[in-house]
């Protein structure tokens, strides 16, 4: 749990993050591809899923550069929910709903 964003998701399990290290176009198409299929957005250009990771510099995914999580933790100058004495907050229950093990992770990181 080396890269982990601010909600909890493991960026270096992410296949965006990974194929923009790569500079893997054809695999940010069939991402892309699987999320309109998915009903994630009706149009999904490949480049706007380029990602170098939550905390990382260069290149955010649509959903990571708008993410109000990353906003929050940002502007508390915190690397991450866990470190936030609020945790676990209303910002990030519908994430961590949707995908607890992201909110598993922040109560790892949390615990150390």
């Amino acid at each position: 749990m080396a890269n982990i964003g601010c909600c909890g998701v493991d960026c270096d399990a992410c296949e965006a993050r990974r194929a923009t290290a790569r500079r893997d176009n054809a695999a940010l198409a069939k991402i892309a591809a699987a999320q309109e299929s998915a009903g994630h957005g009706s149009f999904i250009l490949p480049s706007r899923l380029r990602c170098t990771g939550c905390l990382e510099p260069g290149e955010k995914s649509v959903s990571c550069a708008e993410c109000a999580i990353r906003e929050c933790a940002l502007a508390s100058h915190i690397p991450h929910c866990g470190f936030c004495p609020d945790f676990p907050c209303e910002l990030g229950s519908a994430v961590w709903e949707a995908v607890p093990e992201y909110k598993h992770n922040l109560e790892v990181l949390r615990s150390r």
